[in-house]
């Protein structure tokens, strides 16, 4: 299985959040899936980070990457498209709606808790709600 990891969920999974359920867990842990995390997560991470509102050890992130545990997945062509022809979302957060359009236009589950998103009606979204 391909996982792509929202923002919040990525958070979660480097920072060891217990409000990362279980089965999500089970899902990033998995060798058999590729996990990725999306570089607009990790510019939305920087950005909160500049502010004062998170704070990420970006080495255990590097670590995570050199060692195949996670991948990065660039904003390309097939996700900007994606993106122009996507129903919009009833919130207005332009990250949320360009990591949903990578995960539909590269077929990935999206793990979430964003109630935005699980609750969308995008045509092709999969999606786990990282709490669960």
């Amino acid at each position: 299985m391909a996982i792509l990891l929202d923002t919040n969920a990525f958070i979660w999974w480097v920072s060891d959040d217990i409000r990362l359920g279980k089965k999500s867990r089970n899902l990033i842990s998995n060798p058999l899936n590729k996990v990725y995390i999306s570089n607009l997560s990790l510019l939305e991470c920087s950005i909160k980070i500049r502010l004062g509102k998170l704070s990420i050890d970006f080495d255990d992130v590097d670590k995570e990457i050199s060692e195949g545990r996670l991948l990065e997945l660039r904003y390309d062509t097939l996700a900007a498209r994606q993106f122009i022809n996507q129903k919009k979302m009833h919130h207005g957060d332009s990250f949320d709606f360009a990591i949903t359009a990578q995960a539909v236009s590269k077929k990935m589950t999206l793990i979430t808790s964003d109630e935005n998103i699980l609750g969308s009606d995008i045509v092709g979204l999969q999606v786990v709600d990282a709490q669960a």
